[in-house]
């Protein structure tokens, strides 16, 4: 029997978050799956706890609830891990509070392919939906086209979708770097951690799906979001290896994403395709960001709060 914990952070999303325990009560699990849902609150006012009460009797799935007052991702997702190994669980599953899976057998197809492909890490992609008024263009730019192959073994993977096993977070605890709490990045750099550390993480198919909010469909939010992943990937890689590496790694880095940025961009004017436009945007702020992670400047995403 295989005991998986799946969590959930969520902070002042409470519609949202119902949804996604509606979707997560009605999974199909495997004879030999026990899966349990945890919902870890960050914030401090409780402000999911009905949410999470209203539905502890609706399914046969356990559904716990714990709040970690200290305000920042990191804490809620370290919290996750602690309460995981304190359920004895053997798989850590993370999924966002604004997703919901796509099928009913997810949590089956992660776990399957954890003994399958012999790895500490699975996961898959999300397809983005916008809600009532989001543009096409900010939808069809949020993930852009899935990059990779059912089976293929890749070294970056992110807290949206992801299916870790027990000895690989027993090892790497904390698992994720205080210093990233308020500002994005802290599972690239828990990612690269674990790279470094031998865990391999494999790609399958086992989609969520996401509802990206109109607030966020703006030219300006993707200026942010470019900004701060490139801050993001700086400090991760200034962090973990030497600065003489990172640098050099990183202006490389910065360097590409300008000539790219610039080649959508120009495409994006000539064919006037806003989607490909605000991508060349995105590129040439993430490498502005990738430059000013350098100097110590950190951009705090996590600031605003957007969906219901």
């Amino acid at each position: 029997m295989k005991n998986v914990v799946i969590a959930v952070i969520t902070c002042r999303r409470p519609e949202w978050l119902g949804r996604l325990l509606d979707g997560l009560l009605a999974l199909k699990c495997d004879e030999d799956i026990n899966p349990r849902i945890l919902v870890v609150d960050n914030d401090a006012s409780e402000s999911s706890k009905d949410v999470v009460i209203s539905r502890q009797q609706d399914g046969a799935i356990p559904v716990s609830y714990d709040v970690e007052k200290q305000q920042g991702i990191v804490f809620a997702r370290n919290r996750c891990v602690e309460l995981f190994h304190q359920m004895n669980g053997d798989y850590l599953v993370f999924i966002d509070d604004d997703e919901w899976p796509q099928q009913p057998d997810w949590l089956n197809r992660l776990v399957s392919a954890a003994g399958e492909f012999n790895v500490d890490v699975v996961t898959s992609h999300v397809i983005s939906v916008g809600e009532p008024g989001t543009p096409e263009w900010a939808v069809d730019l949020i993930y852009g086209k899935n990059p990779y192959r059912h089976g293929q073994f890749i070294d970056v993977f992110y807290t949206n979708n992801l299916l870790l096993s027990r000895r690989m977070t027993e090892a790497l605890t904390p698992c994720f770097d205080a210093r990233f709490a308020m500002t994005g990045a802290s599972d690239y750099h828990f990612a690269l951690r674990a790279k470094q550390a031998g865990y391999q993480c494999v790609y399958i198919d086992a989609p969520v799906v996401e509802e990206f909010p109109a607030s966020r469909a703006s030219v300006k939010w993707f200026c942010r979001r470019g900004f701060r992943s490139g801050i993001g990937y700086t400090r991760s890689h200034v962090f973990e290896e030497s600065y003489k590496t990172a640098l050099l790694r990183c202006v490389a880095l910065s360097g590409v994403r300008v000539l790219r940025g610039l080649a959508k961009l120009i495409t994006g004017v000539v064919t006037n395709n806003k989607t490909t436009r605000v991508d060349g945007l995105f590129r040439l702020c993430s490498a502005a960001g990738t430059i000013a992670g350098l100097f110590g400047i950190q951009h705090e995403e996590y600031k605003v709060i957007h969906g219901k």
